[in-house]
């Protein structure tokens, strides 16, 4: 999983920004500071993880498997990633 040793202080201030502002329901802007940690760190797993439970919350379904996917490309066995693209799927009517 993410060592927190190879992502900038920077990322990791916007990531738990962003866990603040989802937690209150903030998902757009929670978004925009989860875009900006994933640009300063590209394997930032969790962030590309959070991203998708906003998109997710906000019904934005194809962009959320989007962010579950990449999350499952840097660590192909993320088990939460994995059960979080599924059950996006279901909604979108794409998995049993």
């Amino acid at each position: 999983m993410d060592s927190f040793r190879q992502i900038p202080l920077e990322a990791i201030t916007l990531y738990r920004c962003a866990l603040e502002m989802s937690g209150k329901g903030n998902h757009e802007s929670a978004l925009k500071n989860l875009s900006t940690a994933v640009m300063l760190a590209p394997k930032f797993a969790l962030a590309y993880c959070e991203m998708g439970r906003c998109y997710e919350k906000l019904g934005r379904y194809p962009e959320a498997v989007s962010k579950f996917d990449k999350v499952l490309q840097i660590y192909p066995s993320h088990v939460e990633a994995e059960m979080n693209k599924n059950r996006v799927l279901e909604k979108m009517g794409k998995k049993k």
